[in-house]
This record gives structure tokens, sequence and C-alpha cells, in this order.
């Protein structure tokens, strides 16, 4: 397969993802008013949070393909994986923002952010073993942090099950600079 189809395979599944996440967010159809709008904020708090969370993961993506030469049956099998983990991530936000205090909910939540994080991991060994891509440093030390960050994120939302909008939060940002730093260094 050639690496553009394979990058154009995963741009239009994303797109998809993304358009389903918005799908989830329903405004009240009989009350216009401001109060109706502040009764369904979590529930877009958490599509903001998982739409921006999936867009950094997106840049990530396409920084390191952009660097790649050569794929194969693996990175290929392993990124549609990646691709299911992101695809559950519409029903599990909207399941949290109905209720931010459940902890099954922010439970499934979390496994779901851990699961796409372990296998973005294991994506991007992948790619560097197959390809010869150099300065990834940065980007090594980003998914260690990431990952620490959203297993204790899962062990602090058994306690108190809004902590996934904090975790979330950091998680983005650590995504944001170490791709930036990442590229400036490249």
């Amino acid at each position: 397969m050639k690496k553009e189809r394979f990058e154009a395979f995963t741009d239009a599944v994303i797109a998809i993802i993304l358009t389903i996440l918005v799908l989830e967010l329903h405004l009240p159809e009989d009350d216009h008013s401001w109060m109706a709008i502040l009764d369904v904020r979590m529930k877009f708090f958490a599509y903001v949070l998982t739409f921006i969370f999936i867009a950094t993961m997106w840049v990530n993506h396409h920084y390191l393909f952009a660097q790649v030469k050569q794929i194969n049956g693996q990175i290929i099998w392993v990124n549609i994986l990646l691709l299911f983990w992101t695809s559950l991530l519409p029903a599990t936000t909207a399941w949290l923002g109905t209720d931010i205090h459940s902890v099954a909910a922010s439970t499934l939540y979390n496994v779901n952010v851990l699961l796409f994080n372990i296998t973005t991991a294991y994506l991007r060994r992948l790619v560097i073993k197959t390809n010869p891509i150099h300065n990834m440093h940065m980007l090594l030390i980003g998914e260690l942090v990431s990952f620490s960050l959203n297993f204790i994120t899962l062990i602090v939302s058994f306690f108190y099950p809004p902590f996934p909008f904090i975790g979330l939060s950091l998680n983005i940002m650590i995504w944001a600079v170490v791709g930036l730093r990442g590229r400036i260094t490249v």
C-alpha cells in the first residue's frame, strides 16, 4: 500500500469520527433559553476537550508519517487499531458528558484514552523501527509522561470522577508542546 493512500484513509476516518463526536452533542429542541445551554455545558466541555485531543493526535500522527518512507502490514493494522480506539471516543465522551460524577463513565473514558495512548506509542515504535527517523527523543519522553498522566488520571477518577477533564487538559498541553518542540528540532 502506498503511504499516501494510508494517510488518506486515516484522515478520512478521523474526519468521520470528529463528525460523529459533534453529532453526540444534542441541544434542547423545546427550550431556547440560556439556562438550556447551561444544562448541556458539561457535554459541550467534554466534546471540546475530546475534539482538541483528537486534533492534537492527528497533528502528531501527520508529523510522524510525514517522515515515513515505508509502511508495512503491521503498521497498517496497528494504525487501524488506533482508529478503533479513536472511534470509541464519541461514545465514551457522550457518556462522560451526561454525568461527570459517574465512576463508570469516567473509568470507561479513561480506559479508552489509555488504550489509545498505548496503541499510539506502539505505532510510533513500529514506524521508527521500519524507517530511519531521528530526533524522536521528545516524542518518546512525551509518550512516557502521557502514559503516566493517563494512568494517574484513571486512578484518581475512582475517587474524583470529573478528573478526566483535568488529566486530558494536561495531556493535550503535553502533546502540543512535544509536537512543537519535535518540529523545531527536526
